[in-house]
C-alpha cells in the first residue's frame, strides 16, 4: 500500500491526473494515470511561429518594395543620362555647355516653384488679420467690461482687475502681431528675392547688352517692377509716378522680363552710357561713346553714373 501511495504522489508531482476507476477490485479502487494536457502550450507556439512569419514576410516585402524604388529610381535616372548623352553626342563643346545650363536652370526653376508654393501657403496664415480692428476690439472690450463693473457696484476693484487683464491681452495680441508682421516681411522679402530678384540676375539682357550688374540694374530700374498674381510685370514708369501702365506685348499679354527691361532701356534718355559698345574694331569706327549733351543734367535730371548714384543713395537711406 506504501509503495502504490508514493507512485500516485509522484505522478502528481510529475503532473499527471490519477483517476479512480470502477468498480472496485478485492484489491482496491484502480487507478489510471493520465499525461498532462499539452495542448495550451502548442496552442501559444503555433500562434508565435505565425506572428514571426508574419513580420518575416512583411519585412521581406518592405525589402522588396524599397529596393524595387531604388532600381525605379536608378533605372530613370540611367534613362535620363543616356538621352542627354545621345543628345550631346552631335554637340558642340559650347553646345553641350549651355544644354547643362538650361539642364541646371530647370532644376533650380523646379525648386524654386516649390519653395513659392510653400511661401504662399504660409502668407495664408495672414490672411483676415486686420491691427487696426484688432486694436478696436479691445477698446470696445474694455469700455464693456467698466461698464459692467459700474453696475456691479465695485467700480475701484473691477476697474483695476479688468484693466490688468485687458492690458495683458493687449500686450499679448501686439506681440501676435509684430511676430506675424516680421514673418509676412520676411517671406515677401524672400519670395522677392525669388521672384523678381531671380529675373533681374538671371537676365540675358543685362548680362549681354548692359555695362550694369544686375544688382545695380536693380537699382535703377527696378521701380518699373512689381509682382502680380505670383509673377513679374514691368510698367513704364517707376512706382509713386502717376498713370502708370503695364508694358503689353502685341498679343496684349504683359510682356517678358527681359523684352519690359529693354524697353524701359531704349526710352532712358541715358541709354548710350548704359548698353555695351559692339562695334567692330578697325574700319575707322570709334569706340568711345558720345558724351551727353553738356546742358542734358540741367534739363532732364540726373543719368547714367549720377542716376545709379542717386538711386544707391536712395536705396542705403532706406535701407537705415
Amino acid at each position: 500500500m506504501t509503495t502504490f501511495v508514493n507512485e500516485l504522489r509522484a505522478s502528481s508531482a510529475a503532473g499527471g491526473i490519477a483517476r479512480i476507476m470502477s468498480p472496485v477490485s478485492r484489491f482496491g479502487p484502480r487507478i489510471m494515470l493520465e499525461a498532462p494536457n499539452d495542448q495550451g502550450n502548442d496552442d501559444d507556439a503555433a500562434a508565435k511561429a505565425a506572428a514571426d512569419k508574419a513580420a518575416a514576410d512583411k519585412a521581406a516585402a518592405d525589402k522588396a518594395a524599397a529596393d524595387k524604388a531604388a532600381a525605379d529610381k536608378a533605372a530613370a535616372d540611367k534613362a535620363e543620362a543616356d538621352r542627354l548623352a545621345a543628345e550631346q553626342s552631335g554637340m558642340s563643346e559650347s553646345e553641350k555647355k549651355l544644354l547643362r545650363e538650361v539642364m541646371e536652370k530647370k532644376n533650380k526653376l523646379k525648386e524654386e516653384a516649390a519653395e513659392r508654393e510653400r511661401l504662399a501657403n504660409e502668407l495664408k496664415r495672414f490672411e483676415g488679420i486686420d491691427p487696426d480692428a484688432v486694436r478696436k476690439l479691445i477698446e470696445e472690450n474694455k469700455a464693456r467690461e467698466m461698464s459692467e463693473a459700474e453696475a456691479k457696484g465695485e467700480f475701484d476693484r473691477v476697474k483695476k482687475m479688468m484693466a490688468d487683464d485687458a492690458a495683458a491681452r493687449e500686450k499679448a495680441l501686439q506681440d501676435q502681431i509684430a511676430a506675424l508682421s516680421g514673418e509676412k516681411s520676411a517671406a515677401m522679402k524672400t519670395i522677392d528675392k525669388l521672384t523678381i530678384g531671380r529675373d533681374f540676375a538671371s537676365s540675358q539682357f543685362i548680362a549681354t547688352e548692359l555695362v550694369l550688374t544686375p544688382e545695380k540694374a536693380r537699382v535703377v530700374y527696378g521701380a518699373h517692377f512689381e509682382l502680380k498674381d505670383g509673377k513679374t510685370v514691368a510698367y513704364d514708369k517707376p512706382a509713386g509716378e502717376k498713370d502708370r501702365t503695364i508694358l503689353h506685348g502685341a498679343d496684349g499679354a504683359p510682356l517678358p522680363f527681359d523684352e519690359a527691361l529693354k524697353k524701359i532701356v531704349e526710352n532712358d534718355p541715358e541709354k548710350e552710357q548704359l548698353l555695351k559698345v559692339k562695334m567692330k574694331p578697325g574700319g575707322g569706327s570709334n569706340s568711345q561713346q558720345q558724351e551727353p549733351p553738356k546742358n542734358q543734367n540741367e534739363t532732364k535730371g540726373l543719368y547714367g553714373v549720377g542716376r545709379i548714384a542717386a538711386a544707391l543713395a536712395k536705396k542705403a537711406a532706406s535701407a537705415n
